[in-house]
Order: structure tokens, then C-alpha cells, then sequence
């Protein structure tokens, strides 16, 4: 901001009292031609008085329409950066603060133009007591010619009258130089509250102007932020679908590992249940021959049954000699037969296979020996065991 600097010069105006008699007689008496200043002298020192008060009016008049035309440009420039600190996002808080001051400043413009005011309309006052003063001092030219004219002769009363007025003249020139005296102390104090407004304001853009860069160090931190806020929802949302991926991963695989340890369990529950079934389901059978006869090469029957359980088809067994399982599972095969021929032999047969021979044993007489055997098989359904007599014995 280019600053723009003006002499201020004060010019006091002063009235200074001059004699009347300017050469005294040595009797001690006056005459009346020494009572009177000449008009010339008087004319002179009128017509200086006005060229000052004319350079003084010309000088306050610049002054201040220079000091009203700087404060307008300041203002406008204030306005202006109050706008764009406006436009650029300043905060609440900082916009008060400048608008408080922006306040205060045009406050106290408007304090200084209502002093300006006052001292124009005082100015003013003096103005037209200056010209009042003129016209008396115009018709003190006049009268002053028209003693020229009479030859300086006029009573002494009249010569009185003219130094009263010539006092009077004295005494508002006097009144005037103190009110341009208590003038110029007003524009030295304007002046004054004009530097001190200027240094409010360096220090109003100076602050403005560090609020504006902390406004944007503050915006630049807030972007950085909602950057990695971003980064940070999004490297969150990606790890929330992998962790949805493998829990659903991993709850399928466990339903499965459920299902299929379900199915196993069922199946080994089915299969001891089954093998518990089947244990628990009994076959056995003692059965001997009804009656005693000579064999030959024949099946031996054994149809008179002592006891059985799990047996359904006793009747075919009876009729056929050969034992049908009706239920699978593991089975002890015995025999025990008597014979009184020498050498007698049988075979257990399974589904036409023999599994075992047995000889009775050799002996002689009538006495008689048993032969017998037992054997062990895992019998499948509906497969047929039997004993076979070789040869023809009794």
C-alpha cells in the first residue's frame, strides 16, 4: 500500500499593537497629525493580513480535500480487501473482528467528518467576521481619504472615534488569530487521529493478511485430511469385503466340514447301529438225529431240534439237513458224531465246499467213537452249511 505524505504548515496569525503617535513632541504636546497612521501603512498591513488569510483559507482547503481524498481511497481499499476476504472463505469468527473494526473506522471517519464540518462552518464564521472586518477597514480607507482630503484636520473627538475602531479592528484581528491558533491545534489533531487511523489500518491488513494465510494453511491441512480420511474409508471398505469374502469363505467351508462330518457321523451312527442291531440279533441252534441208521454218502440230517433262536426256517432245515442264514455275521460251527465202523468220515460243507474233514477214528468190536469238530466262518446271507457222511457207515 503506497502511503502518500503532506506537509501540514500551521501559520498563526498575530496581531501586533502599533502607536498612533509615532513621533512625540519634546514639550510633551501632541499634535494631531502625529495621531494618525498613514493610510498607506494601513492599507499595507490590511492587504497583507487578507493574502495570508487567502493563503491560509487556500492551503486548509487543499489540506483537506487531500486529507478527504485519502481517507476515501483508504476506505475503498479496505472495502475492497473486506470483499475479497469475503470471497475467499474467511471465517466467521475473523469476518466479525474485521467487520467490528471496519465499524469502528468508519465511526470515527464519520467523527472526523463531523469535525470537518464544524471547523468549515467556524471557518466559515471567521470567514465573514473577515469580511465584516474588511468592510470596516474599507470604510476606515474611506474616511482615512477623506481626512487626506480635509488636510488631515479633524477634531479630536472624531480622531478618538477612528482609535476606538482601529481597536476594535485590533481586537477581532487578535480574536481571529486565536481562533485560527485553536484551528490549526483541531487540524494538528486531525492530523494526528488521521496517523494514528493509517497505523490501525498497517495493522488491520497486517492481521488480515496473517488470518488469510492461516485460513488457507488451515484449508490445505483440512484437504490433507480428508484425503487420508478418503484413503483410510477406502482401505477400510476394502478390507471389510475381504473380511466378508473370507468369513463367507470360512462359514462355507466349516457348513461343509459340518455337512460332511454330519453325514459321516450319521453314516457310523447308521453303521453301529447296524452292527449293534446285528449284535444284538442271536442265532443259535442244538439239534441231534431223530433215530439211528446205517449211512452211505448222504447229508446228514439232524432234525430233531433241541433249541434255537433267530431261526426261522426250521422246517427246511429238518427236511434237508442244510442250515440257510437268514442273517449275516460270524458263526461257530460244531459236530460231534458218534460211529461203530472203523474209519468213518464226514465233511462240513459251505455252499457245496467242504471246510472240514473229520474221521471218527479206527477201532474194533462194538465200541464206539466220536468224532468232532468246530469251526469258525463269517456266513453271508442266505449261503447253506451242512455235514456230508462218506462212504456207508453206522
Amino acid at each position: 500500500m503506497a502511503t502518500k505524505l503532506f506537509p501540514l504548515f500551521l501559520v498563526f496569525l498575530s496581531s501586533h499593537g502599533f502607536l498612533l503617535d509615532k513621533t512625540q513632541s519634546s514639550s510633551g504636546q501632541s499634535g494631531t497629525q502625529n495621531q494618525y497612521v498613514t493610510a498607506s501603512e494601513f492599507y499595507g498591513e490590511t492587504k497583507m493580513r487578507q493574502l495570508e488569510d487567502q493563503q491560509l483559507r487556500r492551503y486548509v482547503d487543499n489540506a483537506l480535500a487531500m486529507l478527504t481524498s485519502q481517507l476515501e481511497h483508504k476506505f475503498d481499499a479496505l472495502d475492497q480487501k473486506l470483499i475479497s476476504g469475503e470471497n475467499q472463505s474467511v471465517s466467521s469468527q475473523a469476518y466479525e473482528s474485521i467487520h467490528q473494526k471496519y465499524t469502528d473506522l468508519e465511526r470515527k471517519y464519520t467523527d472526523l467528518e463531523r469535525k470537518y464540518k464544524s471547523v468549515n462552518n467556524e471557518f466559515n464564521l471567521i470567514k465573514s467576521q473577515f469580511l465584516s472586518i474588511q468592510n470596516k477597514t474599507s470604510e476606515n480607507r474611506n474616511d482615512i481619504h477623506t481626512l487626506k482630503q480635509l488636510g488631515n484636520i479633524k477634531p479630536l473627538q472624531e480622531v478618538q472615534t477612528l482609535q476606538q475602531d482601529l481597536k476594535s479592528v485590533s481586537a477581532q484581528t487578535h480574536s481571529l488569530t486565536v481562533n485560527e491558533r485553536a484551528r490549526s491545534q483541531d487540524f494538528l489533531a486531525l492530523y494526528n487521529i488521521t496517523i494514528n487511523q493509517k497505523s490501525a489500518l498497517s495493522v488491520l491488513n497486517a492481521t488480515s493478511r496473517e488470518q488469510l494465510m492461516k485460513l488457507r494453511e488451515l484449508e490445505t491441512n483440512n484437504s490433507k485430511q480428508l484425503l487420508r480420511l478418503e484413503e483410510l474409508e477406502t482401505n477400510t471398505s476394502k478390507q471389510l469385503v475381504r473380511l466378508e469374502q473370507n468369513h463367507n469363505s470360512t462359514t462355507s467351508g466349516i457348513i461343509s466340514k459340518m455337512e460332511a462330518m454330519k453325514k459321516q457321523e450319521n453314516k457310523t451312527m447308521s453303521v453301529m447301529q447296524t452292527q449293534i442291531n446285528k449284535n444284538s440279533e442271536r442265532v443259535a441252534m442244538t439239534a441231534h438225529p431223530s433215530h439211528t441208521a446205517t449211512i452211505t454218502n448222504t447229508i446228514i440230517k439232524f432234525d430233531d431240534v433241541k433249541f434255537s433262536v433267530g431261526i426261522t426256517n426250521l422246517a427246511t432245515y429238518k427236511s434237508t439237513g442244510k442250515f440257510t442264514c437268514e442273517q449275516e455275521g460270524l458263526y461257530i460251527i460244531s459236530a460231534s458224531v458218534m460211529s461203530l465202523t472203523n474209519n468213518a468220515e464226514y465233511f462240513i460243507y459251505l455252499n457245496g465246499n467242504p471246510i472240514s474233514d473229520t474221521f471218527i477214528g479206527q477201532h474194533s468190536n462194538t465200541n464206539v467213537h466220536t468224532g468232532a469238530v468246530t469251526v469258525t466262518r463269517k456266513l453271508k446271507l442266505n449261503d447253506q452249511v451242512w455235514l456230508y457222511a462218506i462212504g456207508s457207515w453206522l
